[in-house]
């Protein structure tokens, strides 16, 4: 996280949204000390090796570029999408956040695709946000937000009821 993201957050629609799932920002006057702090938080729970990324193969297979990363890879050109790293910041195409994006794009205009991404490639996600909620603090936040997105997706897809 640099300043700018930090600003980004502050605008009224994703503060406002932020708040609602009890994620705190810190006031501008404390901004950078926050910032360094988050990312040695960032590092010890997103990074390190014995807890490891949000990567699917990493996860499930032990691996990087596994089962799971062909198969999404082959998800999104059915539903005749360039998966844009860019836009998950260069995480690998079966990183949790990238399959969030990639599921959020073809809800309601690829439907197939999105059940399948629900049913075969987001719950195994749900462990490691247990971990980083248990953690507290801003990502301990973040991660029950996203479990929550996560638990409401297995929901509402048909093919995982």
């Amino acid at each position: 996280m640099d300043s700018a993201q930090l600003e980004r957050l502050r605008e009224p629609p994703l503060a406002a949204a932020l708040g609602e799932w009890g994620i705190e920002l810190p006031p501008p006057t404390e901004q950078a000390s926050w910032i360094e702090a988050r990312g040695a938080d960032y590092h010890d729970l997103f990074l390190r090796p014995e807890t490891g990324p949000l990567v699917q193969s990493l996860w499930t297979q032990g691996r990087y570029e596994g089962d799971a990363t062909v198969r999404v890879r082959k998800l999104a050109e059915v539903a005749g999408m360039e998966f844009q790293r860019s836009a998950a910041r260069g995480a690998a195409v079966d990183h949790l956040g990238s399959l969030l994006l990639l599921w959020s794009a073809t809800d309601g205009h690829a439907q197939a695709v999105a059940d399948e991404i629900a049913a075969a490639h987001l719950e195994w996600g749900l462990a490691g946000m247990a971990r980083i909620e248990s953690t507290g603090g801003f990502y301990g936040a973040v991660a029950a937000a996203a479990a929550d997105l996560v638990r409401a997706i297995l929901a509402a897809s048909p093919l995982t009821r």
